[in-house]
C-alpha cells in the first residue's frame, strides 16, 4: 500500500469513526475504498469490524430517496424508462414516419439524463420555447414523457436526485424535528473529478460535507516516448512484472483510453508476461509466472457464451438462424445434455458441410435431420429442442412480459440450456446476469401491457446487447481502467498508455437532440474541446496525485500514421523522454533471454496406413505445401466455405458434373454413349433442358457415386433461382454439346469412373470425370472444369495440379488400351474447349485445328508420361514418408489459397526468421555478414 493509500485509509477510518459516511463516485472507487479499508483493518489485526458505511454516489441517492418516496412513486429501472420513451415518440406526431421509434429511445433517455445532471432549470416547459430543429422535437417528447411518469405514479432515476433535494429542504433539520442525528450523517466524497451544481444543491440540503483531498505527495513521474504501441506496451508489461516482483502486494494501475476496443490485445500481452527467468524464481515455485491483473470494463453481455447460447435458442424456436449461429451453438454444448450429443451435433453440422449440403439458414426442424443424418444422441437432442417448441407454440399469442419471462425460463429448461458442463464462478456469474436480464424485461409488464414472442425477444436481445458483463472484482493486484474510470483509485504505481494527441483529451460529439448553446453554457460533455480539455486536466492532476510512481506514454507511430504526444500530458510533465531501445524503462536493466528456445524441428513420422482418402488431391497439396497434405490429410484440417443465398461456385460444379454424367452415361442414365447419338438429337436445347431439369430435381452427394433421389436442391432454394439456373446451365452445355459435334467421332467408355491405383506402396482411389475410347482403340481422359485451367498446372518438379498426370500415368495405363492424351474440358461460355496434351490433336480431337493450337503444337510424349509418373512417386514417396515441411511452392502466392496458417504459423515463422537474420547481421562477431543456418 502506497503512502497516498495509507493517508487516505487513515482519513476514511477517522471519517466512519467520527459517525460520518463515505460516498464515492462510481461503485468501482466504493469497491475499491471498501477494500482498501478491510485491508487496513486485517492490517491491524483485526478479525471483525462493522461493515463500513461506504457507499457509491448513485447507490447512496436511490437509498435516500426510497426513504422519502411517501407518494409511493414507482421507480422505474433503464429498461421500464426506455420502453417509455420508445411509446411516447412512437406515439408523437412524427413517430409514424419513423422505422423504428425504439431505435431513438436510448438517445432521448440519455439526453433526459443530462438535463437533470446539468441543466435541470430546462427540464421546465417555459425554459424551452426558443428550442428549434430536433431539439423542438425532442422537447415535446419530453413533455408527454413528465406527463405520462405524473400521471402512472412513476419516477426516472433521472430526477430522483433533485426530487431528494427538494425534500430535504423541505425537512426540518433533525435537531429540531427530533430525529436522530445519524440520519444527516456528514459526506466524505471521493473520486469526484468534479461536483456538479445539482450533486452541489443536494449535499447542502443535506447538511456537512466535504471533498477529501489527495495528500500533498511528490510522486515519481515520466512520460516516455516509444516508437510503436507494441513497444510501448511491452515496456508497460515489464514495468508491471518489476514492480509486481519487487512488491507481491502492491496496487498497480494501468490507464488507457478507448479500453473495450484495445482490450484483447491488453489481455494477450499480460497473459504472456512471465517472469524473468534471470531472478532464478522462475519454475522454483516461489513466485507465480503470471500477473494478476482484471478490467474495470466488463464485455458486452452478447459476446458470454451462455448468453449468446440462451438467445439463439429462444430465437430458433420460432424463426431460423444462420449457419454460423447453428455452428457455434452446437459447439458450445450449451443445450448438449452430454458430451456425447455435443460430439454428435457437431459432427452432424461437419458431415452437412463435407457434403455440400450447407445453406445460408437453418430451421429448427430442419436440423440435423433433412442431411440424413440421425443418431441416438441427435435424436434425444431434437426430441428436446421441439418439446420445446410445441410448449411455445401452445401458449397463448399475446402475454405480459413477465409471462414470457417465466416461459423463457422453462423453454430454456426444456431444451437443456446452459448445457452439462458444470458451471464455474464465471458461467455461474452469467447465468445469475442473465436471469437479471429476463427479471428487467419482464418487469416491462408493470402497467399490464402485452405483447407477441417476437417482440419480447426482441426487447431481451435489445436488453442484452446493452449489458455490460463483468464478473465479481477479486481486487486484483492490478487493475485496468480508463482515465475517467480510474476515479477515486489509489495505487502504488500507475501507468497510462496511448497518451497521444488524438487520444487525450478524449473527443466526442455534442448530443444531437439538445442545443448546443445549452450544452456548452451547463458544461456537458463533448460540448466543445474546451469542455472536454478542462474534464481531462481534472483527470490528468487527479491520477498525478493517486501514486508514488505515475508514468505517461505515447506511440510515435500509430496505424501506419505518426502521432503527437498530447499537449495536455506535456502541459503537466514536460516533453517526452525517449524510450530505452530494448523496451525497458528503467536503466541499467539486464536484457532478458527469451524463455522459448527455437529450433526447426526435421523428425518425421510415417503415414502408418497404405490407403488415403482425397485420392489425387493429397499428392497435389504435397507439391504445393507438404504441410498441406499432412494437416488435410492426415490431421483432417477442412475448411469450410460460407453458404450462400444462391449456389456457390462448388455446387454450379456439381451440377454441371451430374448434367453431363446424364447425358454420357449411357443406357443406365437414359442419356448418350456414342458421338453418333450426338449427331442425331435434333432439338439440342430441348434435349439439354430435360437433362438439366432431371438432375436439378434429383439430389446429388460428392461423397457418392451417382445421383441421390432426396431432392434437396428444390427444398434449399428458392424456385425461380432454380429456374434462372437452369437456364443458365442449358445454354452453357448446348455450347459445349455443340463443340463436341465437331469432333471427331468417339464413344464414351466411362462416366465417373472409379479406380484404385498403387502409388510408391500408397493406395488412392480415384474417379475419373469421363474416359473417350477413340476410333484407333486409344483413350482420351477428360476432366471438366468450369474455369480457366491450362497444361500448365502439370509442369515442374512441382506441379500446381497432379490429378489428370495421375490418371493418366496410372489409371489409365492399367487399362489394355493405349493413351492418346489427357485434357481438361473447359466448359465456360463463350470459351469452350479442349486444354491439355495429345499425342495427335489432329486425327484425335478435331482435323480443323489451327497449327498455332496449344494441342497441336504441344503434344503428348513418352518423356513427359515417364516424368510425371516420377514426379508423381516421389510426392508418393515423400507424403508416406511423413514430410510435413511447411514450404510453400510460390511463397505466399501458394499460402494465398491455403486455410492452415493458423495451423502452421507460415507467417509468425517467417517474421521470426528475418528476426533472427537481421540479428545475426548486426552482430559484431559476425562480421557483419549475413550467415548462414537455419532459420
Amino acid at each position: 500500500m502506497g503512502e497516498q493509500e495509507r493517508a487516505r485509509a487513515k482519513r476514511v477510518e477517522g471519517w466512519l469513526a467520527a459517525g460520518g459516511t463515505v460516498l464515492a463516485a462510481t461503485e468501482r472507487a466504493a469497491r475499491s475504498v471498501r477494500a482498501a479499508f478491510h485491508a487496513a483493518k486485517r492490517d491491524e489485526g483485526c478479525r471483525a469490524w462493522p461493515t463500513p458505511a461506504i457507499f457509491s454516489w448513485e447507490s447512496w441517492v436511490r437509498e435516500r430517496w426510497l426513504e422519502r418516496n411517501r407518494a409511493g412513486l414507482v421507480l422505474l429501472n433503464p429498461l421500464q424508462e426506455q420502453a417509455i420513451w420508445s411509446r411516447v415518440i412512437g406515439e408523437s406526431r412524427i413517430g409514424e414516419g419513423l422505422l423504428h421509434p425504439g431505435a431513438l429511445a436510448a438517445s432521448a433517455q440519455q439526453a433526459y439524463r443530462l438535463l437533470a445532471a446539468y441543466a435541470p432549470s430546462a427540464l421546465r416547459a417555459k425554459a424551452r420555447l426558443g428550442w428549434g430543429g430536433d431539439a423542438a422535437v425532442f422537447s415535446e417528447w419530453l413533455g408527454d414523457f413528465e406527463e405520462r411518469l405524473l400521471s402512472e405514479g412513476l419516477a426516472s432515476a433521472s430526477r430522483i436526485g433533485l426530487q431528494l433535494s427538494e425534500a430535504l429542504c423541505e425537512e426540518l433539520e433533525p435537531a429540531e424535528s427530533g430525529s436522530d442525528e445519524t440520519h444527516r450523517r456528514p459526506l466524505l466524497l471521493i473520486g469526484f473529478d468534479r461536483v456538479l451544481e445539482t450533486q452541489r444543491v443536494l449535499l447542502d440540503a443535506w447538511g456537512r460535507w466535504q471533498l477529501d483531498e489527495l495528500a500533498s505527495l511528490q510522486p515519481v513521474t515520466r512520460f516516455l516516448a516509444a516508437q510503436d504501441a507494441d513497444t510501448e506496451l511491452e515496456a508497460c508489461v515489464a514495468w508491471l512484472r518489476e514492480r509486481s516482483m519487487a512488491d507481491p502486494k502492491a496496487r498497480l494501475l494501468v490507464v488507457t483510453t478507448e479500453l473495450q476496443g484495445r482490450r484483447g490485445e491488453l489481455e494477450r500481452a499480460l497473459l504472456g508476461a512471465s517472469n524473468d527467468v534471470e531472478s532464478g524464481l522462475v519454475g522454483s515455485g516461489l513466485v507465480d509466472t503470471g500477473l494478476d491483473f482484471e478490467f474495470s470494463l466488463g464485455v458486452p453481455f452478447g459476446r458470454v457464451g451462455v448468453a449468446r447460447a440462451a438467445m439463439l435458442i429462444l430465437r430458433w424456436l420460432t424463426g431460423p438462424l444462420s449457419e454460423p449461429e447453428v455452428d457455434w451453438l452446437v459447439s458450445s454444448g450449451h443445450c448438449a445434455a452430454n458430451p456425447g450429443e455435443e460430439l454428435a451435433l457437431a459432427g452432424a453440422m461437419r458431415e452437412l458441410r463435407r457434403r455440400g449440403q450447407e445453406r445460408p439458414e437453418w430451421e429448427l426442424s430442419e436440423f440435423p435431420g433433412s442431411g440424413g443424418l440421425e443418431s441416438d444422441y441427435t435424436a434425444q437432442w431434437a426430441a428436446r429442442m421441439s418439446q420445446a417448441a410445441e410448449m411455445l407454440a401452445q401458449s397463448a399469442r399475446l402475454q405480459t412480459p413477465l409471462e414470457w419471462a417465466a416461459l423463457a425460463r422453462r423453454l430454456l429448461l426444456a431444451a437443456g440450456w446452459p448445457g452439462f458442463r458444470p458451471a464455474g464462478s464465471t458461467a455461474f456469474q452469467a447465468q445469475q446476469r442473465w436471469d437479471k436480464v429476463l427479471e428487467s424485461c419482464g418487469s416491462l409488464g408493470y402497467d399490464g401491457s402485452q405483447m407477441d414472442w417476437a417482440e419480447f425477444v426482441s426487447t431481451v436481445g435489445q436488453a442484452v446487447s446493452a449489458t455490460i458483463f463483468a464478473t465479481e472484482s477479486k481486487d486484483a493486484a492490478i487493475q485496468i481502467t480508463e482515465p475517467l474510470e480510474s476515479a477515486g483509485q489509489l495505487a502504488d504505481g500507475i501507468w497510462f498508455l496511448g497518451v497521444q494527441e488524438e487520444n487525450w483529451p478524449g473527443r466526442g460529439q455534442p448530443h444531437p437532440l439538445l442545443p448546443i448553446a445549452l450544452q456548452r453554457d451547463a458544461g456537458m460533455p463533448h460540448s466543445s474541446s474546451l469542455a472536454d480539455w478542462k474534464l481531462a486536466q481534472e483527470a490528468t492532476t487527479r491520477l498525478l496525485a493517486s501514486a508514488d510512481e505515475v508514468v505517461f506514454s505515447y506511440s510515435r507511430h500509430s496505424e501506419d500514421a505518426e502521432a503527437r504526444p498530447s499537449r495536455l500530458a506535456m502541459q503537466s510533465l514536460g516533453d517526452a523522454v525517449e524510450l530505452p531501445a530494448d523496451g525497458m524503462p528503467a536503466a541499467g536493466r539486464k536484457r532478458r533471454r527469451p524463455l522459448t528456445e527455437v529450433y526447426e524441428d526435421r523428425s518425421r513420422i510415417r503415414f502408418p496406413h497404405s490407403k488415403i482418402g482425397g485420392g489425387a488431391a493429397a499428392l497435389t497439396k504435397q507439391s504445393l505445401c507438404p504441410f498441406q497434405a499432412f494437416a488435410t490429410a492426415r490431421l483432417g484440417a477442412e475448411v469450410w466455405e460460407p453458404a450462400e443465398v444462391g449456389l456457390n461456385a462448388r455446387q454450379r460444379g456439381q451440377l454441371l458434373h451430374a448434367v453431363l454424367h446424364l447425358i454420357w452415361g449411357g443406357e443406365k442414365t437414359g442419356g448418350i454413349s456414342r458421338y453418333e447419338q450426338l449427331l442425331k438429337i435434333d432439338d439440342l436445347t430441348e434435349y439439354v433442358w430435360r437433362m438439366v431439369s432431371r438432375a436439378m430435381a434429383e439430389s446429388f452427394d460428392e461423397g457418392q457415386a451417382g445421383l441421390r433421389r432426396r431432392g434437396s436442391l428444390p427444398d434449399r432454394f428458392p424456385k425461380r433461382l432454380l429456374e434462372l439456373e437452369a437456364e443458365r446451365l442449358t445454354g452453357l452445355i448446348t455450347e459445349w454439346l455443340e463443340y463436341e459435334r465437331a469432333r471427331v467421332p468417339f464413344t464414351v467408355e466411362g462416366t465417373e469412373v472409379r479406380s484404385d491405383v498403387t502409388i510408391a506402396g500408397l493406395s488412392l482411389r480415384l474417379r475419373l470425370d469421363r474416359i473417350d475410347r477413340l476410333e484407333d482403340g486409344s483413350l482420351l481422359v477428360v476432366d471438366y472444369k468450369g474455369g480457366d485451367v491450362g497444361p500448365g498446372a502439370w509442369l515442374g518438379d512441382r506441379p500446381e495440379d497432379v490429378q489428370l498426370p495421375l490418371y493418366a500415368t496410372f489409371a489409365v495405363a492399367a487399362e489394355d488400351a493405349p493413351l492418346e492424351g489427357l485434357v481438361f474440358a473447359r466448359v465456360k461460355a463463350g470459351e469452350v474447349g479442349f486444354h491439355g496434351r495429345v499425342r495427335n490433336a489432329l486425327l484425335s480431337v478435331n482435323a480443323g485445328l489451327s497449327s498455332r493450337n496449344d494441342l497441336v503444337k504441344n503434344p503428348l510424349t513418352a518423356d513427359q508420361i515417364e516424368e510425371w509418373r516420377e514426379t508423381i512417386e516421389r510426392l508418393g514417396r515423400a507424403f508416406l514418408e511423413g514430410d510435413a515441411e511447411v514450404d510453400p511452392k510460390d511463397g505466399f502466392k501458394t499460402c494465398d489459397q491455403c486455410h492452415l496458417h493458423a495451423v502452421c504459423r507460415v507467417y509468425e515463422n517467417r517474421l521470426l526468421a528475418e528476426e533472427e537474420g537481421d540479428l545475426k547481421a548486426e552482430d559484431p562477431g559476425n562480421g557483419g555478414g549475413g550467415g548462414g543456418g537455419d532459420a
